[in-house]
């Protein structure tokens, strides 16, 4: 199907939902096949075919599509959706091939807000789609910073009654690795807390993270904030001695020299003898059946 076929409906409004500034009061929707239709690119916004995507499927087959979906033009043809993604997603289900749309030309800045805006809406997000939601629109009002005369944190704040101080310890989850952030989505890791270890690097936090799973201990805000202390020198060792709440045995192994060296010959070196065990440990391996790590 060609992409803006069919007629064109008129809805009142719909810019002033959006914030965009146009003259006219009504505005020309066209109908643009789903085919054509691409995701927002840094969309952080779940898309669940859960009960509430049956209530829209249903709505949709009952009702039509009663709020156009906003789009703007692709450098690669077709249109990214800013507004929409859900109501695409019901049109799917519900056997449709086109939608309503309403097309404009937005800069990265311009879409950016808007689909955050348009999304921060829902009702129960989760603590990631807020935690990225912020962060992009923080980044785009940043890069448009001369048009604002206070802080992007603090505007985004008054917008969602949160203080600039909240919004950044929400933006500072996008820095905990994906698994972790599920975790705080599953609220087993609470939102204080995960802020905390989110300063920890990458390699830490997988560490954690295997731990977490070994011993399924999850931590709360006090040992979050002694693992941040420990940042930069973090083992496995010392994340297990925080979440136990113990001191743990090293997990090196160490032979007395006397104890290898009746072994070999007077000769031998230490390489030697290092590459000697190492083979037969590795028959030992081969023949007991276990698994290399």
């Amino acid at each position: 199907m060609r992409e803006g076929t069919a007629k064109e409906i008129k809805f009142e409004s719909i810019d002033n939902l959006f914030g965009i500034p146009n003259e006219s009061k009504q505005h020309v929707t066209t109908m643009i096949p789903l085919e054509s239709l691409y995701p927002y690119a840094q969309h952080p916004f779940r898309v669940l075919d859960d009960a509430k995507m049956d209530e829209l499927v249903e709505s949709i087959r009952t009702n039509g599509i009663l709020e156009p979906a906003l789009v703007r033009p692709r450098t690669l043809g077709g249109y990214e959706i800013v507004s929409g993604h859900r109501r695409k997603r019901a049109c799917e289900k519900a056997g449709l091939e086109e939608i309503p749309v309403i097309i404009r030309e937005l800069t990265d800045d311009e879409s950016a807000i808007l689909m955050v805006d348009s999304n921060n809406q829902r009702e129960e997000l989760l603590y990631s789609e807020k935690a990225w939601a912020y962060r992009i629109k923080y980044e785009a009002l940043k890069h448009q910073g001369k048009k604002f005369s206070e802080n992007s944190a603090e505007q985004l704040g008054k917008e969602n009654n949160k203080s600039g101080r909240q919004i950044k310890r929400y933006i500072r989850l996008t820095y905990l690795q994906e698994d972790l952030l599920d975790l705080v989505d599953q609220k087993k890791i609470a939102f204080r807390a995960a802020e905390k270890l989110s300063f920890l690097t990458e390699t830490e936090q997988n560490i954690l993270l295997e731990a977490i799973l070994e011993h399924k201990v999850y931590p709360n805000i006090d040992m979050a904030e002694k693992l941040k202390q420990m940042s930069g020198a973090v083992s496995i060792e010392g994340i297990e001695e925080v979440l136990l709440g113990r001191k743990l045995k090293s997990r090196a192994t160490s032979i007395p020299v006397k104890n290898i060296r009746k072994y070999f010959s007077e000769e031998s070196s230490a390489e030697e003898i290092e590459r000697k065990i190492l083979e037969l440990l590795e028959k030992w391996r081969q023949e007991e059946g276990y698994a290399e790590f």
